[in-house]
């Protein structure tokens, strides 16, 4: 019985070594402009991607590599700009930034091209990690869990 103690202490452990000095699943991302998003027909995936998860405080960045002018605006075409952040025009092989301080989902679009959408989702700071951390100390348990009735079974 101490040996499968041990063994699910030490499995216990090594999960949350792991998540300790593992990157965050979110990081500073980079949208492009599909090429040829100045006509219809680019839709969904007009921005790429389309849509992107990051945390509060982290950055986005849209980078034009398309050959027209684009805006990356909050809002949505239907109710016009919500006032969160417009780069104004982007002209080919320039970007624009935002780094976020609120999370929430946030839809976007392009002023000049309407059509094109997407959508930035912002999770507060630290959500990727306590999500992961709760995951792996739920695998922890069930490993040690069996691992005890395996011991228990192997005493009867």
């Amino acid at each position: 019985m101490k040996m499968s103690t041990l063994s699910s202490l030490f499995v216990l452990m090594s999960v949350v070594s792991m998540i300790a000095i593992a990157p965050s699943a979110f990081a500073d991302v980079t949208v492009t402009n599909a090429p040829g998003s100045e006509t219809p027909g680019c839709e969904p995936d007009c921005f790429i991607p389309s849509t992107v998860t990051i945390e509060v405080g982290e950055t986005v960045t849209w980078d034009n590599t398309d050959t027209a002018a684009h805006t990356a605006t909050a809002g949505t075409a239907a109710d016009g700009p919500s006032g969160v952040w417009d780069s104004s025009l982007i002209m080919m092989g320039q970007s624009y930034s935002y780094t976020t301080d609120t999370a929430g989902s946030f839809d976007y679009f392009c002023m000049v091209h309407p059509w094109m959408e997407g959508t930035l989702i912002v999770e507060a700071a630290g959500a990727a990690d306590a999500a992961a951390a709760a995951a792996a100390a739920a695998a922890a348990a069930a490993e040690a869990e069996a691992a005890a009735a395996e011991a228990a079974a192997a005493e009867a």
